[in-house]
């Protein structure tokens, strides 16, 4: 290996032959480091500015006009602004349903993939949440459709899908944000390491390093919040990360099916189909599937990250986007003919202007763009292509915005009255809100693709211990260099200081497992033992005496505590204090309350798991002991680290370094032993 490239691997391979832990954490690491193509992305940045700054342009003028800039009229009271957020949330839910089904299946090659899905997830979510919030005429006053305390003594009113809306977008962007983060935590802390390791390099060549290095490794300090790769950490890591996937999940189905709700509980024709909430969840997925396929390419080619995107994810991203797209072509073949099967006349005056109305072309467009292109993947040769898979990726995503258009325009625009029958045309205000918030997307996700790691190294480097040689060749090489030479000093000028343990470093988990058995076996109380590495540490829970430690009950009880509240809420609020009868439903109508009381218990949940990571781990923590052993940045490359805390004046330093030091080269022998002062 090279620099910081790998080689792409050959054949099936999902990951380059000669992939290290060092070698993953180099090649994914220099790019927000050391930003290459830096004028490229300047200019790819100048474009998205140019499209956010038309964006901006355009609500400053939907400020001082209203909505009626967008076309729409007392018939077609939802038109393009409605079917871009419902675009855009079907990105975001397939995005993370996607990354989420991953990780919960504990699928080895999700490492490419996952981290730019759970990013589309958020940036879309970003996206979306704007469009409900400028379509109420009055934005400034946004917070009023949230339940909270007034003057007027008001309640919202918890049976319209507005408040629906704005429950479902702050549980999905909570959620969004609790994902991307603690996935992003580990690789967070090795960009720390890897940032601080430069500004060192540069003070021992010129003197002093530079003032854009120590603010890196400052910045990328402080979002780490003191992560130190320890096997406590790692633990309740795995579980926080998975447990939020799970939330993720049912909050996608919650959101998706219920979007179809609101749709049959009108008396529009063509909205009352059962399969209605299936088609909707499968072509959410799809168009996040698309998406993300697309932007996996762009990263894979633009940054040469052949070695950890390989023409094997290519592939299962296209197998992927084939069965939802038979799913999808299954969806409208069966409401196609239950329609003209069984439907009753207005139901197939809508199918017919589908197909021959003013807007016709969005039906064509999604057969087009949605239905046709995906069944090319049917072919080995396409499936292995990087511009096949981005361009089908691309259509998906189209197709699947002009689906939203024909299901909401097409529908409304002919109602039973024929007074009500008013004609609806897109208007360039209309088509610049869309492009501006696609402004808005790209700009985050350039910053994005600057500063942060675009593939998971963790996941990466578990996929490399597991599947390539290289990997493990690496740590049998650093054993072999530990046996020919002798121990790092355990004395280097310290041992006056106070003392806070001692250290050593391992170059596999194996051994590192294999020290801590040895040290454990003492039974002294005197000695807290912690492990340090750069992926999960399976081996050393049980010896630690933590691998009891669970995180799910806080998920279950934040869960169901916020699911309640908020249920009960909706209940007290609309059943006896603020009683405004709509629509002849009874005053009790709990029906209404499921949708945003379980997209709050998702969000409940979440918050309940992500604040146990913190708590529990003692994050954030930006400064600890640990961080003084030498060498202890390669926690976070390619070595494990083994502390013996002291805890109490008896502890004797002197008997565990003697213990670690007789431990046999081929079973637990460290590379070095450190005393370490606090």
């Amino acid at each position: 290996m090279s620099g910081a490239t790998l080689q792409p691997p050959s054949g099936t391979g999902l990951i380059g032959p000669d992939a290290t832990l060092h070698g993953i954490g180099r090649a994914v690491a220099s790019v927000p480091l050391t930003h290459p193509l830096n004028r490229r992305w300047w200019i790819a940045f100048a474009g998205a500015l140019a499209l956010l700054g038309l964006f901006g342009g355009v609500l400053c003028y939907l400020l001082l006009t209203g909505v009626g800039i967008w076309g729409n009229n007392n018939a077609v009271v939802w038109a393009l602004d409605i079917a871009s957020y419902d675009w855009w949330i079907g990105v975001a839910s397939g995005s993370l349903l996607v990354s989420a089904v991953l990780l919960l299946l504990g699928a080895e090659w999700r490492g490419a993939v996952n981290r730019v899905a759970e990013t589309v997830a958020l940036l879309c979510t970003c996206a979306a949440g704007l469009y409900p919030i400028i379509h109420l005429g009055r934005p400034w006053f946004f917070f009023w459709n949230l339940p909270y305390p007034n003057t007027y003594d008001l309640w919202p009113q918890f049976r319209s899908p507005l408040l629906w809306d704005a429950i479902d977008i702050v549980s999905y962007l909570v959620v969004c944000v609790s994902l991307w983060y603690i996935g992003l935590l580990p690789d967070l802390a090795s960009l720390r390491d890897r940032a601080v390791e430069d500004a060192l390099a540069q003070e021992k060549a010129h003197g002093r390093p530079r003032k854009r290095s120590l603010l890196k490794a400052q910045a990328y300090g402080i979002v780490a919040s003191g992560w130190r790769g320890s096997a406590a950490h790692w633990q309740l890591w795995s579980q926080a990360y998975r447990t939020i996937a799970l939330l993720g999940v049912l909050l996608v189905v919650s959101l998706q099916t219920g979007a179809s709700v609101m749709l049959a509980g009108s008396m529009m024709p063509g909205w009352h189909d059962t399969i209605l909430p299936v088609t909707f969840l499968v072509n959410a997925v799809f168009s996040g599937v698309g998406v993300t396929a697309a932007i996996v390419v762009l990263i894979r080619s633009v940054y040469r990250l052949d070695g950890l995107i390989s023409a094997r994810h290519l592939e299962i991203l296209a197998r992927l986007m084939l069965c939802l797209g038979c799913a999808s072509l299954y969806c409208y073949a069966t409401e196609f003919f239950s329609t003209c099967l069984h439907g009753d006349q207005q139901e197939r005056d809508v199918l017919i202007r589908r197909m021959t109305g003013a807007h016709a072309w969005a039906f064509w467009t999604v057969v087009a763009c949605l239905l046709i292109p995906a069944q090319a993947f049917w072919s080995a040769r396409l499936r292995r292509s990087p511009r096949a898979v981005a361009l089908i990726g691309v259509l998906i995503a189209i197709g699947a915005y002009a689906d939203h258009v024909m299901v909401l325009v097409v529908t409304l625009a002919q109602d039973f009255l024929p007074s009500s029958r008013l004609a609806y045309s897109e208007t360039i205000w209309g088509v610049a809100t869309f492009a501006g918030s696609v402004g808005l997307f790209l700009t985050l996700l350039l910053l994005f693709l600057r500063y942060l790691p675009a593939v998971s190294i963790t996941e990466s480097r578990r996929l490399a211990l597991a599947v390539v040689p290289a990997a493990a060749a690496a740590e049998r090489r650093a054993v072999k260099e530990a046996e020919a030479r002798p121990l790092a000093s355990e004395r280097d000028g310290t041992e006056d200081a106070p003392l806070w343990g001692v250290s050593a470093a391992f170059a596999s988990e194996a051994d590192l497992a294999a020290a801590a058995t040895a040290l454990s076996g003492r039974n002294d109380a005197h000695v807290h033992l912690d492990a340090h590495g750069p992926v999960p540490m399976p081996r050393v829970l049980r010896t630690l005496g933590i691998a009891g430690r669970s995180i799910r009950a806080y998920a279950i009880l934040g869960a169901l505590a916020g699911g309640a509240a908020f249920f009960g809420m909706c209940v007290y609020a609309t059943a006896y204090d603020y009683v405004f009868l709509i629509g002849g439903r009874p005053r009790f109508s709990w029906p209404s309350f499921v949708v945003p009381s379980l997209s709050f218990a998702m969000m409940s949940g979440t918050i309940a798991v992500h604040l146990a990571l913190l708590i529990l781990n003692r994050l954030p923590r930006l400064n600890h002991p640990a961080f003084n052993i030498p060498g202890f940045l390669r926690a976070t490359d390619d070595r494990y680290f083994l502390s013996a805390e002291a805890q109490g004046e008896r502890f004797d330093a002197d008997r565990v370094v003697r213990k670690l030091a007789s431990l046999p080269a081929e079973a637990g022998r460290p590379l070095d032993i450190r005393r370490v002062p606090r």
